[in-house]
């Protein structure tokens, strides 16, 4: 066998080996979700814009989902996010960002 073969199993073995020993933590994050979002008055939209709260002019035209918040209807965030918004514009329409 090829000592560059021979190494490169050595390594690959070694690697496989250490990814084995992490151990990963129990966190118990809340992902923003609709059921989420609705809980805490905001308002889920499956066709958002992703630039919205940011107050940049040009603007990738695509749809993402996520709970706006702030607006004339006051709509809010849940525990843990924050309602994005530039400021620009009174009663401004947001994105609740972590």
């Amino acid at each position: 066998m090829p000592r560059k073969t021979r190494l490169l199993l050595l390594l690959s073995i070694i690697f496989i080996n250490s990814c084995s020993l992490i151990q990963k933590e129990d966190i118990n994050i809340n992902e923003m979700d609709e059921e989420l979002c609705e809980k805490s008055r905001g308002n889920w939209n499956e066709c958002s814009s992703p630039c919205l709260g940011t107050g940049e002019q040009i603007c990738i035209d695509m749809c993402v989902a996520q709970c706006e918040c702030g607006g004339i209807a006051g709509f809010g965030c849940p525990d843990g996010y924050n309602c994005r918004l530039s400021g620009k514009i009174a009663d401004e329409m947001g994105a609740c960002v972590k």
